[in-house]
């Protein structure tokens, strides 16, 4: 039996227009839950280069990744892993395992003291440097963005992050968790009720404690039991002119997330 209801349509208490869901939607922003609060998160970013046709540096495969709550930690971090000196590579060639590549002391001290000089727009990019290591380079950065924290709640609550993208263009897909299998997707303005949601005419309605995570503002999924050993039903909603490359990992909720959370 499914736990969700698909159809066609509209009901009498729904907004009728585009119009009005949009004026909805600037209500819900208006009225942002607190847990959406948007918070500095810096990342670290280690990779090598290669030189392309023209003579200029593309990547050729990450090394480090890995994000911090503060910018201090983030470049305490960074400096601490140029004085180790260890950068694997070779997970392209050699079919997944790595060898080991060590800078010399000299090295190190040299790529240490350009990362500490080095500039970058002080917003989004707080230093890059690109380091010149044989027939390749060593590129270390780091990052600021402005995200809210993932929020993990059931679909009736207040902190329901789903209720952040009202009145925006969205993509909806359907899904089996694993592997993923895509049901089908719809495209639209979101507007949601107590218990259900609409992508353009597409209206869905969930059961009591249908389990949510996603970012607020970005990408949101709702996960559906569907009885013992089952994988659940997602419904990933994603903002329509978010590229995928920037969709957070955990969009995807984990196998346990098909149960309700006990709250906000």
């Amino acid at each position: 039996m499914s736990a969700i209801t698909s159809r066609p349509g509209t009901h009498n208490s729904e907004p009728q227009t585009q119009k009005e869901i949009a004026e909805r939607g600037a209500t819900a922003a208006a009225g942002a839950h607190p847990s959406w609060q948007y918070q500095d998160r810096f990342e670290l970013w280690v990779d090598w280069m290669q030189r392309g046709s023209g003579g200029h540096w593309q990547p050729h495969e990450p090394v480090l990744q890995r994000a911090f709550r503060t910018r201090e930690e983030t470049l305490l971090q960074a400096e601490r892993f140029i004085q180790r000196g260890d950068f694997p590579m070779g997970q392209r060639s050699t079919g997944g395992t790595t060898a080991p590549v060590t800078l010399m002391k000299n090295r190190r001290a040299a790529l240490l003291q350009a990362f500490r000089e080095a500039e970058g727009d002080g917003v989004t990019l707080i230093r890059e440097v690109v380091f010149p290591i044989g027939e390749y380079a060593l590129a270390v950065k780091v990052t600021r963005e402005r995200l809210p924290d993932e929020i993990r709640t059931a679909f009736e609550q207040d902190a329901n992050p789903l209720r952040s993208l009202v009145g925006q263009q969205v993509k909806l897909t359907v899904m089996i968790q694993h592997p993923y299998d895509v049901l089908s997707r719809a495209e639209g303005l979101l507007d949601i009720g107590d218990r259900s949601a609409r992508v353009g005419s597409e209206v869905l309605t969930f059961p009591v404690g249908a389990a949510v995570t996603g970012v607020p503002y970005r990408t949101v999924t709702v996960a559906v039991p569907r009885g013992f050993m089952k994988k659940p039903l997602l419904y990933r909603f994603d903002i329509a002119d978010l590229p995928s490359a920037d969709l957070p990992n955990a969009a995807l909720p984990s196998a346990d997330s098909s149960s309700a959370p006990a709250g906000e």
